[in-house]
């Protein structure tokens, strides 16, 4: 969250664009230096972030939730541990330096080709949490589909229907749910999305106007095409991790929800609630199973 916070400020003063990656990248104030003074525009944007490059096992690429920031992963890439290699996938608009892409279909299309670029060829291991978990299903249809195969597939707590749930719990509809939200005056938009989400932390406190703007816009456009998106079945093995805790009242709960079109749904359920699951302490547990799960992939 403060390197979010970190990239708009640099914007501010300096008036040029930095990847998310690329602060992954420079972590010393020489190095980004050095970034800024070799800024191409945004032509060599990536939506990989490499949260952690070492390890022999093979890489584990982790979709961003709906709010478009993957740095929310950075604490379960180092728990996960330093052979496990992890990168997070970036949404484009997040740092400025890129237009958001309106459909799951199309980033799903341009998230295998930056995959591809760290790992040719499977086996594979996908996942995400929230919103991203079901971009990570787009992905390993897609995979699959070109012939690749995908070791592991990882649903941290996604479902379709499911997050629809969660967008009303955040955003109840007996208040200011998410469309009527998105009719007010872009000022009032995001002080009341950035004050419903504050649990979920999808917007750093230390963020300026412009980076809270820019977040609760990839937020409208990503929920957009959830409302769009109709998913396939998938005959492989899916490692669902489902959040012990209710956090919103609903009977499509993800297990249900994906072993109506799935055969082979693997349950593991973990400590806290759909927002917390993420977070300490719950997340040692999450990093447990789900490196559990990789290993027995390989």
């Amino acid at each position: 969250m403060l390197a979010m916070s970190l990239l708009a400020h640099i914007v501010q003063e300096t008036d040029r664009n930095l990847p998310v990656a690329g602060l992954m990248n420079s972590r010393t104030i020489e190095r980004l230096a050095a970034m800024l003074g070799e800024d191409d525009g945004g032509n060599g944007w990536s939506p990989l972030v490499p949260l952690q490059t070492e390890g022999t096992k093979r890489p584990f690429f982790c979709v961003h939730p709906a709010g478009g920031n993957a740095l929310c992963y950075l604490q379960l890439s180092r728990l996960l541990g330093k052979d496990q290699p992890f990168y997070g996938l970036q949404a484009p608009g997040i740092d400025s330096t890129r237009e958001p892409l309106t459909t799951i279909e199309d980033m799903a299309e341009e998230y295998i080709v930056a995959i591809r670029q760290v790992q040719p060829h499977g086996p594979y291991n996908i996942g995400g949490w929230s919103y991203g978990g079901v971009l990570a299903y787009d992905i390993a249809q897609k995979l699959r589909a070109a012939g690749e195969e995908v070791a592991c597939l990882a649903i941290l707590d996604a479902g379709v229907l499911y997050a629809f749930a969660v967008l009303r719990t955040v955003l109840p509809e007996r208040d200011l749910g998410i469309f009527d939200t998105m009719r007010l005056p872009v000022g009032e938009q995001v002080a009341v999305f950035r004050e419903r989400t504050a649990a979920a932390r999808l917007i750093p406190d230390e963020a300026d106007e412009d980076l809270a703007a820019r977040i609760f816009r990839l937020f409208v456009i990503n929920t957009k095409s959830m409302i769009k998106y109709r998913p396939d079945p998938y005959d492989s093995r899916i490692s669902l991790f489902q959040a012990r805790e209710d956090f919103v009242k609903t009977r499509h709960r993800p297990y249900g929800e994906w072993t109506r079109i799935c055969e082979n749904v693997e349950l593991h359920e973990v400590p806290g609630n759909h927002l917390t699951m993420i977070h300490e302490p719950h997340i040692r547990e999450l990093a447990t199973k789900l490196g559990a799960a990789l290993d027995a992939a390989r």
